[in-house]
């Protein structure tokens, strides 16, 4: 960070002042500032007895007890983000294989109609010869009558 991005705020907390210098805006550390006196009052109000520097070195402790926890919270949804997207990519991979699977159903119904039609096709075919070898059948039936009528 360059010294040009740093800020400084003058901060009252607990009745002292201290200048905090820090890339955060005003209002960022006004909110800090006022959150600090807060706790610190909440703390003396619960033990009376504890000086400023006491009540801040529990405001520490707590602050950095808070953090811990939320590092805790965001390494889980990390983990719970990285178990979603090997879940998605299990998905996307199971959506690619029946895809596929489809597309060989697809042109395997094809297939068979394909050959369906061509036995159809030549059923029609054979059907055709057969009928073709029984007319040919009954010329030869009509002309040897013919023949016999003739003699």
């Amino acid at each position: 960070m360059t010294h040009e991005e740093m800020k400084r705020y003058k901060a009252r907390i607990a009745g002292e002042v201290y200048t905090i210098i820090g890339p955060e805006s005003h209002y960022h550390m006004e909110i800090v500032n006022d959150l600090a006196n807060e706790q610190i009052d909440v703390i003396k109000q619960h033990a009376p007895g504890l000086t400023n520097e006491q009540a801040a070195i529990l405001l520490a402790i707590n602050t950095l007890s808070i953090q811990v926890k939320q590092q805790e919270v965001i390494l889980d949804q990390r983990k719970e983000i990285n178990e979603l997207k090997e879940e998605v990519k299990r998905v996307e991979d199971l959506e690619e294989r029946l895809k596929r699977i489809e597309e060989r159903e697809k042109e395997a119904r094809q297939a068979i109609i394909k050959e369906k039609r061509q036995l159809t096709e030549e059923e029609t075919l054979n059907h055709i010869e057969v009928q073709k070898v029984l007319n040919q059948q009954v010329k030869e039936k009509i002309q040897r009558n013919n023949d016999q009528k003739r003699k």
